[in-house]
């Protein structure tokens, strides 16, 4: 998705995001649907300022037992673009176009939860046997471990 120098004022504009992900743009452990964001937007002289807001639904499994999970994401990011040529920034632009599609990419990927358990007193898979612990012993021997 593109977005022109152009259109940047300094009054704030509110744009849907069109974005498709691809299963394997977040490797194989996750996958998000149903994304929903808008991007607002303005300029502060040089600066451009991009806001990435709105929610997505994450594929995962739980980081313990394995357990597929369906979990709902707030999404909120902000961004700073600079000119091309100014020193020790992280985000610049140049030309007279943004492409948005980084952007998005790297916000879901940030809001993303970083341990993922499908419940906080999961028990998680047998170190030996590798059952779920969830559904009850296993009856393997812990006593070496």
């Amino acid at each position: 998705m593109l977005l022109y120098l152009s259109e940047i004022t300094e009054s704030k504009t509110l744009r849907d995001v069109e974005y498709h992900i691809a299963g394997d743009e977040l490797g194989e452990s996750a996958e998000i649907k149903n994304v929903s964001l808008k991007v607002e937007f303005y300029r502060a002289a040089e600066t451009i300022s991009l806001r990435f807001f709105g929610s997505a639904t994450v594929l995962t499994a739980c980081d313990r037992c394995l357990a597929d999970l369906e979990l709902d994401m707030d999404i909120d990011e902000n961004y700073y673009l600079f000119p091309e040529n100014t020193p020790d920034v992280d985000y610049f632009y140049s030309g007279d176009e943004i492409e948005l599609d980084d952007f998005v990419r790297e916000t879901l990927v940030m809001n993303m939860p970083g341990k993922v358990l499908c419940s906080e007193d999961c028990k998680g898979l047998c170190s030996k046997c590798g059952a779920d612990l969830n559904l009850g012993d296993c009856g393997c021997d812990k006593s070496g471990e």
